[in-house]
């Protein structure tokens, strides 16, 4: 039986997409590390109100500001709970501006059934055909396997590690691997 394909749709400005993105984000992260999830998040517990605020000063930035965002978002059955999402983040200073950071999580029910490779190809040709960016970036732990070959699949390569980069809440050391890909 195959997975259904789930809808994703660019997350819009405004409040109700703020409010479910920061609804998605405090479920995701709390799964980091536990009942079998890889560590993928620094902290476990987030306050909903600082998710929204931040998402929604990103994305009503315009591409040509520093630290600019762009999120899509992916739809449970229900086409209303987001249960997956991926961000592309603008550099902080108008020289890195052709390049942007990746950042991608689903919830854990949702996860090795081609979700993710489907959000990461919708970024990617929205970078690469509409903002016409030069590079995508981004950092995933060491010991997230599976996100890593997820990343190489799509030409990702990994270029650096940092060892003992983060301490998570949890205590447990994690290493850094930076990871690009060019777009031009």
């Amino acid at each position: 039986m195959s997975t259904p394909l789930l809808p994703i749709r660019m997350a819009r400005p405004g409040p109700a997409d703020a409010d479910a993105f920061a609804r998605h984000m405090v479920e995701h992260m709390a799964e980091s590390g536990r009942g079998g999830s890889p560590h993928f998040a620094l902290a476990r517990t987030w306050v909903r109100e600082e998710v929204r605020a931040s998402f929604s000063a990103r994305l009503d930035k315009e591409l040509g500001e520093p630290l600019w965002g762009r999120a899509w978002l992916l739809l449970a059955e229900d086409g209303q709970r987001v249960v997956g999402h991926i961000e592309l983040r603008g550099g902080r200073v108008d020289a890195e501006l052709h390049r942007a950071t990746l950042g991608m999580g689903l919830v854990r029910a949702y996860t090795g059934k081609g979700h993710g490779r489907r959000l990461c190809e919708t970024a990617i040709r929205w970078a690469r055909d509409e903002a016409e960016l030069s590079w995508i970036d981004l950092g995933v732990f060491a010991s997230n396997t599976p996100a890593r070959r997820l990343y190489r699949s799509l030409g990702f390569v990994e270029v650096a590690v940092r060892e003992d980069a983060f301490h998570n809440d949890a205590g447990v050391v994690l290493d850094d691997v930076l990871m690009t890909l060019k777009l031009r």
